[in-house]
């Protein structure tokens, strides 16, 4: 993920979203940075923790919709994308 996702919740407090955020040392005073780690056990999250599914649909909104991460605003990258990785924010339209 990138440092600018990283700047835009420290900028806007979003401490509920940094928490599961781990820094990575690439060298030089360069980071990388993990996603969706889980601040109570450290492992990474089986889905994303702001995947929230709609109460009696199919359907599923993201909590931060506003501030969610670059990687996540082009994920996933096709229908066919969707389907290999079993996303379930994402539905062909006439599908339920």
């Amino acid at each position: 993920m990138e440092e600018a996702d990283v700047r835009v919740w420290e900028k806007k407090g979003r401490s509920d979203i940094l928490k599961w955020i781990r820094p990575r040392s690439i060298g030089d005073g360069e980071y990388a940075y993990d996603v969706w780690i889980d601040p109570e056990t450290g492992e990474p999250a089986e889905r994303c923790p702001w995947l929230e599914k709609l109460p009696g649909t199919n359907h599923y909104i993201c909590q931060i919709h506003d501030v969610k991460p670059t990687i996540c605003r082009y994920f996933p990258a096709s229908v066919k994308h969707a389907q290999e990785v079993g996303c379930k924010g994402f539905e062909e339209k006439g599908k339920a």
